[in-house]
């Protein structure tokens, strides 16, 4: 794997507040990081976009994409996504100042960085080849199809380009996919445990013991407190499924089922499970401390998940509201999409529903026009449910790794990759070059 002896250094860009309004002139230091190890001054830019997150110099060091770039003797550069990391264009989070934050305008910021600063500086370069995974792999999407003119080709990883209020097909997949890894009685267990659960949440006494056994930090007794325990109960479901096999020292959804159908009750492997993943003091469950939590307008999340300004991209922009109203899954009926409109009202003030109609309008959903995007799934990922999974035409392409889980094709494939993963890396590196190799 190709790495730099001593990463590349923090850089700073001197972004626009509002690139679509002209009376707007205040500017922001946006955050970013350039590999030019194997750049020959006229190779392609292989451009990282930075999504609900920090980025870090491992973004142009250690991703799959700079295998492809050691290849193609490309330049590697990384932009963080405003509002998220230690890119701050205001010093709060204050909802009046979110109001600058949305995916236009982060696809706008990738754009005049492009033009006016990395063209500046490497005037020789070649084209743009734009990757992302996750909701930077929808960016990434949406950034070819958006400004075709500066990116010559995009690869989009496990990306949710369908919005959507509420993502029922979310525990449909993990549904599917403790089936298919763990068997159908993996999944007829975990349906049991669940029901035993909700069963004893009904009543006071039940409520008691659910805390006793759980160890929780206060008795689930309002419904928005039993939603909040709920979730957190198939959080780690929901994790494992997602992210199968990449977490070391993490167990996998094998794991887990073989935990579920070892001949215990499936109520005291479901606790055993839940010990797995909540060793130590007792878990707070109080919905009024993750409201309290997600007011505070100074966490940007400078090394991790901005959990306040990407909350607010869903109740704005996406919706992606991972509920239990579909029959088809396991996990009971006690995290309803209310839940989590409900949330958007508690810690934004907001009287809305987001905006899921025109952001789908805006970009195509799962069927965009445009030419030269690769989309790569993988098969047990929940995402993959909102993004293309189907060729559109000859330019719009797509991958799906049986077994794959979320961005999984984003690292090096290794020896307990699924089967098909370096072929689809590089299959992903032979449209990269035909992309470059256009007129």
């Amino acid at each position: 794997m190709a790495s730099m002896m001593e990463g590349p250094a923090t850089q700073w860009f001197t972004q626009e507040l509002d690139h679509f309004d002209a009376q707007e002139t205040r500017t922001w230091s946006q955050r970013f990081f350039v590999n030019d190890t194997f750049f020959n001054g006229t190779g392609p830019i292989f451009f990282q976009i930075g999504g609900e997150g920090a980025i870090s110099p491992g973004y142009v060091t250690s991703l799959e994409f700079v295998n492809y770039g050691m290849k193609s003797n490309a330049l590697l550069v990384a932009l963080e996504h405003r509002f998220f990391g230690q890119s701050h264009p205001f010093s709060t989070l204050a909802t009046e100042n979110l109001r600058y934050l949305s995916s236009e305008q982060a696809l706008a910021d990738a754009a005049l960085f492009l033009e006016s600063h990395i063209r500046k500086v490497y005037p020789n370069a070649g084209k743009v080849i734009s990757f992302g995974g996750s909701y930077p792999g929808a960016l990434s999407a949406w950034f070819r199809l958006k400004y075709p003119h500066i990116t010559a080709g995009s690869v989009a990883s496990s990306a949710p380009v369908e919005a959507v209020l509420d993502m029922t097909s979310y525990l449909d997949v993990v549904d599917h996919s403790l089936d298919t890894l763990g068997g159908p009685g993996c999944d007829k267990a975990v349906a049991a445990a669940t029901q035993v659960v909700q069963g004893m949440l009904k009543t006071s006494s039940g409520q008691q013991q659910v805390q006793t056994m759980f160890n929780l930090c206060t008795v689930p007794s309002s419904p928005k407190d039993i939603s909040n325990f709920m979730s957190s109960l198939m959080g780690s479901w929901m994790g494992t499924v997602q992210y199968n096999g990449q977490i070391p020292n993490s167990p996998t959804v094998r794991d887990l089922c073989a935990t579920m159908t070892s001949g215990a009750q499936p109520i005291d492997a479901y606790l055993q499970i839940w010990n797995q993943f909540n060793r130590g003091s007792c878990v707070d469950i109080r919905y009024s401390e993750m409201v309290k939590q997600m007011q505070n307008i100074n966490d940007f999340g400078e090394n991790s998940v901005g959990i306040r300004s990407w909350v607010y991209m869903t109740c704005v922009e996406f919706g992606y509201f991972q509920s239990t109203d579909s029959q088809k899954q396991p996990f009971g009926d006690l995290v309803p999409v209310s839940f989590y409109t409900g949330l958007c009202t508690d810690v934004y003030g907001f009287k809305f529903q987001p905006r899921i109609k025109e952001t789908n309008i805006h970009y195509g959903g799962k069927s965009p026009v445009g030419s030269n995007v690769l989309f790569v799934n993988g098969g047990i990922d929940p995402w993959h449910s909102l993004s293309v999974i189907e060729p559109i035409g000859d330019s719009i392409t797509a991958i799906l790794v049986p077994g794959g889980s979320h961005c999984e094709n984003m690292s090096p494939a290794g020896p307990n990759s699924p089967a098909g993963m370096a072929q689809a890396q590089a299959e992903t590196y032979r449209q990269i070059q035909g992309w470059l190799n256009e007129n």
